[in-house]
């Protein structure tokens, strides 16, 4: 009787040291998924940033509601991928909280936006110095403010996270 309930105690453990690996898995490879995603959507940011494209288009955008555009649009040739990382990991990107995604999605929907918006080749090539190039314009210039907003949100994510764990874990503890 005493090996029957060894032999199940025996499972017992190997099953919950089996959970709490799998559990411990599963966290590291989110919080690896939010990191990526996160870094990327920082470069992006930051090329935005160091590109003055915010500047530029706001320029544009103020001179549009001031009534003095004066034609000025701006085409970005951008032929490289700078979403790898999200492309890459976007079967993972269900490990993430619910908030998290929508945030991560709308971000790169935003930059897709904004970069089909002012391709050479792009719907508004052939309006230049036209109305429908200055309301495309300040759309870029608003879709820039939302991506460096959003960007800053997600830069955040894995941080509040790491902390999150250490308060709760914290909490645990006392």
């Amino acid at each position: 009787m005493n090996e029957v309930i060894a032999v199940f105690v025996g499972a017992v453990l190997a099953g919950l040291f089996q959970t709490i690996s799998e559990i411990c898995n599963r966290r590291r490879e989110t919080e690896a998924v939010l990191t990526a995603l996160a870094s990327e959507v920082e470069s992006i940011c930051r090329l935005i940033t160091h590109q003055k494209y915010l500047e530029a288009t706001g320029k544009v955008a103020h001179d549009v509601a001031a009534g003095m555009w004066n034609g000025t649009s701006y085409v970005i040739d951008i032929r490289e991928n700078y979403f790898t990382a999200y492309e890459g990991l976007i079967e993972k990107i269900g490990l993430l909280k619910p908030d998290q995604v929508t945030k991560i999605v709308n971000f790169y929907a935003y930059c897709k936006s904004a970069i089909d918006s002012t391709r050479p080749d792009g719907p508004h090539a052939d309006a230049l110095g036209t109305t429908d190039a200055a309301v495309n314009m300040v759309s870029v210039h608003q879709l820039l403010v939302a991506i460096l907003n959003l960007g800053n949100e997600i830069i955040q994510m894995p941080k509040n996270s790491i902390k999150y764990q250490s308060d709760a874990a914290k909490e645990l503890n006392t």
